[in-house]
């Protein structure tokens, strides 16, 4: 029988797969023809009116933007994907209603270089959003706050926005003696390119550079630093010289357009990991063969009957101690109380505690748990993750080594109820199997939406 780390094992496989795909297949192309598209403008419009320069742009922000709707609604996001990616969401969005209005002033009004212009306030949220989106992830990578170099790499990354700041302040009246409008504007793009790439430099070199199931979470903190990248280039040379802009402009739509590209890729694969790991049909697959086995094999497992918390917690710990390395603890309902979920984690700290190779994963409906709720200095040999879908069974599972398992069940079927709780040893093989790979598809499809 495949243990969990054949499992995970195979469904790595299948994900660097489809990864592969997606960079030789998608992002590489899309790079090479943005180039050349980039060039051609370059060499046909030799007057620099710019009227073509911003398209290439506002395409791949429109396709991003219907990769994005598609997610919404046809993927159909969970809660809990949609508060990790809400900013992302609204950046894009921001920056495709930017973009157009862009398009709309070089195309259909014939002005070159439309900057400063209604366009900004729209590029100038979207920096806002993809912030806050940046800072939320520093929630997740409690290791990352840790490092005494945390804060001077954050400090490093704004150090180049924060420069143009003080040299716009410090040569006003050079730079802007007739626009005051085009300053502010200016400096408003400086402090929100130095708050926004602060935590980009930690977050790259602290998470794992080879991992699929991240991978759109660090094409979004690339992203960032080719858009602030641009920002300065852009902002930089409309200061020194208007002409100069004009005559650049397009290699800085180029950068902008890379920018979204990743952006967009980002949202792509996120889909993509949906489709690979996706464990609502797993679940129903676990159902049948649940009804199925009930059936014909329950006569092989082993089953007692519990009659109150005590009681349980006790044959919970037992089982906890019969494991060597590896517990995989799967909440699918909560027929225990919080406070009774709050006693069993510590518990569980306790065995870890006598047991040096023991790892504990936790997985919790997040409907009702949260990570508040988690005893605070807990071992750090136990793992916990949220889900959002309800599964259909009402059960705590205990899955033991990978090679055994005990479910939990409640006779009442629900928290409430104090009735008779059972546990259930499981032996066979074929339906312990399902359940190791339901735990894996959902242990790791969290670890996409909570960067690992």
């Amino acid at each position: 029988m495949q243990n969990s780390s054949t499992v995970r094992s195979k469904i790595l496989s299948a994900t660097s797969y489809e990864f592969k795909l997606l960079l030789r297949g998608i992002l590489l192309p899309a790079c090479i023809i943005s180039f050349f598209t980039y060039v051609t403008i370059a060499l046909i419009d030799t007057e620099r009116s710019g009227n073509y320069n911003s398209i290439p742009s506002a395409v791949i922000l429109s396709f991003g933007t219907i990769i994005l709707l598609k997610l919404l609604f046809q993927t159909k996001l969970e809660k809990i994907e949609i508060r990790r990616f809400r900013f992302i969401f609204l950046s894009l969005i921001c920056w495709l209603i930017g973009e157009l209005i862009y398009v709309y002033h070089q195309a259909f009004l014939g002005i070159a270089v439309p900057y400063p212009s209604v366009a900004d306030i729209f590029y100038l949220s979207a920096t806002i959003f993809l912030s806050f989106h940046l800072y939320s992830i520093l929630l997740f990578k409690k290791n990352i706050r840790k490092t005494k170099s945390f804060l001077y790499l954050g400090l490093l990354a704004s150090a180049f926005p924060l420069y143009f700041l003080v040299d716009s302040l410090y040569y006003y009246e050079e730079y802007y003696a007739n626009s005051v409008v085009e300053f502010v504007v200016n400096a408003s793009y400086y402090i929100s390119d130095a708050v926004v790439i602060f935590p980009c430099i930690p977050i790259i070199l602290y998470s794992p550079k080879n991992d699929p199931f991240i991978f759109h979470w660090l094409s979004i903190v690339i992203s960032v630093f080719i858009l602030v990248a641009a920002d300065l280039g852009y902002t930089f040379m409309a200061t020194i010289n208007e002409e100069l802009l004009q005559n650049t402009e397009w290699l800085w739509s180029f950068i902008y357009s890379i920018g979204y590209l990743l952006l967009t890729v980002s949202i792509l694969w996120f889909s993509k990991l949906k489709q690979i790991l996706e464990y609502k049909r797993f679940s129903e697959t676990l159902r049948n063969e649940q009804d199925y086995l009930d059936r014909n094999d329950w006569e092989d497992d082993f089953m007692e009957k519990l009659e109150n918390s005590t009681q349980i917690m006790s044959t919970m710990r037992d089982i906890a101690q019969k494991a060597e390395k590896d517990i995989d603890i799967l909440f699918t309902q909560y027929i225990l109380q919080k406070n009774e979920i709050t006693k069993f984690i510590n518990m569980l700290a306790d065995i870890t505690g006598k047991n040096r190779l023991l790892n504990i994963r936790i997985l919790l409906p997040s409907h009702n748990y949260y990570e508040e709720d988690i005893p605070s200095g807990i071992s750090s040999k136990i793992s916990i993750r949220y889900f959002d879908s309800q599964l259909s069974s009402n059960w705590i599972a205990s899955i033991i080594d990978s090679n055994s398992m005990y479910i939990l069940s409640s006779g009442s079927g629900n928290t409430n109820g104090r009735g008779q709780y059972f546990i259930q040893q499981i032996k066979n093989e074929s339906k312990l199997q399902v359940y190791v790979v339901l735990f894996e598809r959902m242990w790791l499809f969290e670890k996409s939406v909570d960067f690992g």
